[in-house]
């Protein structure tokens, strides 16, 4: 009997390989073909090690262009006629629309997963309006749409059929992979770090957190900020090339290159901060932290209040607000060695009740079981 074929599709093959790995090595062992579909990138050739992998040439993410739109589309359209999918997931805005289509036209079940509503519905305008009619009519195409957050939620029932929208918090984290123990050698930087994981982009709050950290460093010298991460090409709220090169001159500041494994980096850190205004559905980064027994600051945003309990885990600062940043920051600078570490025991506490992967990874199983 043939196995049933399961597609990922997203924007970039370092989503699917960073976000989505684990639920797609779990379907493969459970029989399925599991088969990825997204523009190449530095992490195709880790995803090629595992599973079938198909470029998708005309995906630009940060482009306008009908044509080259309805060129991803056609794509979309081909690949699935020739390789006759049982089922395809789909993340992100343009493959959870034009892949979504595609499905609809050749009678494949698909799924969209809305990982975050990004910058389209942070800046809002034509672009938004335009993003939601493509939503509504490529949501009817779906068997079920999947928020990672109770704010979207809210967004998302207005643009489709409420009993088709699914709630699932986080895309998880494997909190063996990102564990406390893994941290055995002790932190050999005497100051406090402050760590930002992630793009380099303005809406997660990066312009906010140097200011406040340059504010902070006026009174006290006590602390670093680390930023670990790229600038993103493909994203018109990243930062430029010539910006951060500016940026390393401040004596408070390390950029540290973007690694496949950020352990070693959240070992030598004290605070994981994540200022975001950007629309996150639950942010990765934060989990990992949490699951490492990190206290975190971010924001008090959708998706990252929901994994912060102000006081208890970290701290929640209102977004865009560079003095409610540097005073929780100066807050945690205050806190002794055993209050931090009670902080960073209750958010791996809270990783292990609500956001392991093995508890996202069952919900998508439930689902999937429904349909293929």
């Amino acid at each position: 009997m043939a196995k049933k074929k399961i597609v990922f599709a997203s924007n970039t093959s370092f989503s699917l390989y960073n976000f989505r790995f684990g639920l797609m090595k779990k379907l493969k062992e459970l029989g399925y073909e599991v088969i990825s579909a997204a523009p190449e990138d530095e992490y195709t050739e880790y995803i090629k090690r595992e599973f079938p992998f198909y470029p998708i040439k005309h995906l630009d993410r940060k482009g306008k262009n009908p044509i080259k739109d309805l060129k991803l589309f056609l794509e979309f359209l081909n690949l699935y006629r020739k390789i006759k999918p049982n089922l395809v997931i789909n993340f992100t805005i343009k493959p959870n629309i034009y892949s979504s289509l595609a499905c609809k036209v050749l009678d494949i079940s698909s799924i969209s997963v809305i990982t975050g509503l990004g910058y389209v519905f942070v800046k809002g305008g034509f672009l938004e309006k335009l993003v939601r009619i493509l939503y509504k009519v490529s949501f009817k195409s779906n068997k079920f749409v999947i928020v990672l957050n109770p704010y979207d939620l809210n967004i998302i029932s207005s643009l489709t059929n409420q009993s088709k929208i699914i709630l699932i918090e986080g895309e998880g984290v494997n909190t063996g992979y990102f564990s406390p123990e893994f941290c055995k050698e002790t932190k050999n930087f005497k100051k406090t770090v402050f760590l930002f994981i992630g793009r380099f982009l303005r809406d997660k709050g990066l312009i906010e957190l140097i200011k406040a950290a340059k504010e902070l460093w006026e009174e006290r010298k006590d602390f670093e900020v680390w930023l670990l991460g790229s600038v993103d090409s493909g994203n018109p709220q990243s930062l430029k090339e010539e910006e951060i090169g500016s940026l390393k001159k401040l004596e408070f500041l390390k950029i540290l290159p973007f690694t496949k494994d950020v352990r070693p980096v959240i070992c030598q850190a004290d605070c994981i901060v994540l200022p975001s205004y950007y629309r996150e559905g639950i942010p990765r980064s934060l989990l990992e932290a949490m699951s490492m027994e990190r206290p975190i600051i971010t924001t008090n945003s959708p998706g990252c209040r929901d994994v912060c309990q102000d006081g208890l885990n970290g701290f929640l600062v209102e977004p865009k607000n560079i003095k409610d940043l540097k005073l929780a920051m100066g807050r945690f600078l205050n806190l002794s060695f055993q209050d931090r570490e009670k902080m960073g025991k209750k958010g791996r506490e809270i990783v292990l009740r609500y956001f392991d992967e093995k508890l996202v990874i069952e919900k998508y199983l439930n689902l999937i079981s429904k349909i293929v």
